[in-house]
């Protein structure tokens, strides 16, 4: 009984005029894009609005700081080594693999993320290129910290990583939009995507919604044998490497 007359109440309260919270609402452009032979990339409008609570007043041209984190739920293993000369030959002296790593990140923010919260709130979310969890990372002991970076630059330099600090405008003080570039090497999967709200460097709301990223045609049949069939699919490619090399050659030799 007394469970009910807790629930009536809360029902009551929430009718109420004045009682309504801050409220987020986002969504994005499309939520599923397929990847085949003639993909080149394409982009995704990320849009929403923030309602703040009755009675806040609303100052300046926006209600709240935006950070919008988009990061494939698919976590992968990366490797980095380091090349040094030896005589002629470039050879891997040092190696770090990173477990656990999302293979797609990226960020948008209406201004800078140092402005918005403090480093332990961007760490704790992994708001920002730079927080992104690799990891403790095996096999390179105190230079871990240099293969991150190295880590970090190539993803950055795939366009499979980015940050846009400024990217995220408002068209009035509660509406908000910004755009994500997908390059033609995303990977496929699910792509989390979340928006926060900020004030005064606390997140008040945020939102989630998910974006679909699949192959079709020939890149999905091929994906689907490499995962069931690990080894006659690597069998395969090695095979269509030694035929492709053997006809080359005749063709080649021919010419000649």
């Amino acid at each position: 009984m007394t469970r009910w007359l807790a629930a009536a109440l809360l029902v009551l309260l929430s009718l109420v005029p004045g009682s309504r919270a801050e409220e987020l609402a986002a969504g994005i452009s499309r939520d599923k894009i397929e990847i085949n032979s003639r993909f080149t990339g394409t982009s995704v409008a990320i849009f929403g609005s923030v309602e703040p609570a009755i009675g806040e007043v609303v100052q300046g041209d926006r209600s709240r700081d935006i950070i919008v984190v988009v990061r494939s739920d698919r976590l992968s293993r990366a490797v980095v080594r380091r090349k040094e000369p030896v005589g002629p030959v470039w050879v891997n002296r040092e190696m770090l693999a990173f477990d656990n790593v999302p293979e797609f990140y990226f960020v948008a923010s209406n201004r800078p993320l140092s402005e918005i919260a403090e480093p332990s709130v961007l760490q704790q979310f992994q708001l920002g290129v730079a927080q992104v969890d690799t990891g403790p990372g095996f096999g390179a002991g105190r230079k871990a910290a240099e293969f991150r970076e190295a880590f970090l630059a190539s993803r950055l330099a795939q366009q499979l990583y980015s940050q846009h600090e400024g990217a995220v405008t408002f068209m009035s003080p509660t509406l908000f939009r910004t755009t994500m570039a997908l390059p033609p090497n995303v990977p496929a999967g699910n792509l989390k995507v979340s928006v926060y709200a900020f004030k005064d460097g606390r997140i008040t709301s945020s939102s989630a919604m998910t974006l679909f990223i699949d192959k079709t045609g020939i890149e999905r049949a091929l994906s689907d044998f490499s995962v069931r069939e690990p080894l006659l699919y690597g069998l395969s490619a090695l095979l269509v490497a030694v035929v492709a090399g053997l006809v080359a050659a005749a063709v080649f030799r021919d010419r000649s």
